[in-house]
């Protein structure tokens, strides 16, 4: 998610022909050539911008010192905006790679920013807009980490959410257009330094990643000439997502009846989503950004597109009157048509020990969860052991 800043002159540059800069750059009031407006000699002018536009040049790479904006990423924060997450607001420096697009452009808005503290921590503040690809491409990191467990729905019929180190926001569909079946949607995401999957959450950090994407959608939707905004979600969001320790034997993460048999529990208690949202997931005992295990649904429509290419080829097939799926030795995906749309269920093992657990959970969960959302009755016929297609 690292970006990197362009040289001293990268807005000088000519843009594409099927692209376009959406926010203006403003010129300084005490900018060089307005310097040489005045009636200064050659001689002295020349040696005089050659020195500001030296000491210029870096300055405002980075965004600091006397250049340093007001407002960053995209002019969508005032420095005001940071003090609860910044010890110095005023002296954060800021890389912006501008968010450009063409109507013309396959890939949808794209362009990021980046914010670090002054003193040269490696503290770091990242902001993206790009469109969400394939699960099984580059997006799953991106899953891993922004769907997880830890992330609350922002709620009000937003598709997004926000933890106390990461947030997303899609850009909405009458901005951008509704993406088609095989395409995720163009989202704002942040990420507050590296992950973390720390037990107890920060709820005054998390509040400030919700209310902060949210400033970052509108602007960048105001600058792609949409109308209307989104609302500040802070005063509606639930309680932050932690760790149970009352999970049933027979209701493992919080399902009915969904049970390994036996009463087995397994060893490690889940985190479950908190509140109703795009996604409802379950992880078990965090290693870096990935669970050891991950029951997940996928209840909108326009992010289930991202699992819609894995249904169809990950591991050998799932055999189902309705839907389509597949089972690889780590990991079980089911899609099927639910009343709000496409909707997938991701039965994922990223732990030896829990992979074994994973043709008994799969089928169960996926059978559970589809009774929940009214597309139920499923029944899976799963491919035997060893058997590949």
């Amino acid at each position: 998610m690292s970006t990197t800043g362009d040289g001293p002159n990268r807005y000088e540059q000519p843009l594409p022909a099927d692209r376009e800069l959406l926010s203006e750059r403003r010129l300084r009031r005490w900018h060089w050539r307005r310097l040489l407006r005045g009636r200064i000699r050659p001689l002295l002018a020349a040696g005089l911008a050659g020195v500001l536009l030296g000491v210029g040049g870096m300055a405002w790479q980075t965004q600091a010192g006397p250049f340093a904006p007001e407002e960053v990423c995209w002019g969508a924060l005032a420095r005001d905006d940071l003090a609860p997450m910044f010890r110095k607001p005023q002296d954060v420096k800021a890389v912006d790679a501008p968010v450009l697009y063409g109507r013309r452009s396959m890939d949808g808005p794209t362009g990021s920013c980046q914010l670090t503290n002054s003193d040269g921590d490696e503290w770091a503040f990242t902001a993206r807009v790009h469109r969400l690809g394939d699960w099984t491409g580059d997006d799953g990191q991106w899953a891993d980490e922004f769907l997880s467990a830890r992330l609350t729905p922002l709620g009000g019929g937003l598709l997004g959410m926000a933890s106390d180190n990461r947030a997303w926001l899609a850009i909405p569909d009458g901005c951008l257009g509704r993406p088609d079946k095989f395409d995720g949607p163009t989202v704002v995401d942040i990420a507050q330094g590296t992950w973390t999957s720390d037990r107890e959450p920060r709820t005054e950090e998390r509040d400030w990643m919700a209310r902060t994407v949210v400033q970052l959608v509108n602007k960048v939707s105001a600058d792609l000439g949409c109308a209307g905004t989104i609302a500040d979600p802070v005063e509606d969001l639930p309680k932050a997502a932690r760790y149970t320790r009352t999970e049933k034997p027979d209701a493992l993460c919080g399902i009915k009846g969904l049970t390994l048999g036996k009463k087995r529990k397994p060893d490690q208690y889940p985190m479950i989503t908190d509140g109703h949202g795009p996604v409802r997931t379950c992880d078990r005992d965090f290693t870096g950004s990935q669970p050891k295990q991950r029951l997940m649904t996928v209840e909108d429509p326009r992010l289930a597109a991202l699992f819609t290419r894995m249904t169809l080829h990950e591991g050998d097939r799932v055999d189902s009157a309705v839907g389509s799926g597949g089972l690889s030795p780590n990991l079980g995906v089911f899609r099927v048509r639910c009343q709000a749309g496409a909707t997938v269920f991701l039965v994922q093992a990223n732990d030896g020990g829990m992979s074994t657990d994973l043709r008994t959970l799969f089928p169960r969960y996926v059978e559970a969860e589809a009774a929940r959302l009214g597309c139920g009755p499923l029944k899976l016929t799963l491919p035997r052991p060893g058997a590949s297609r």
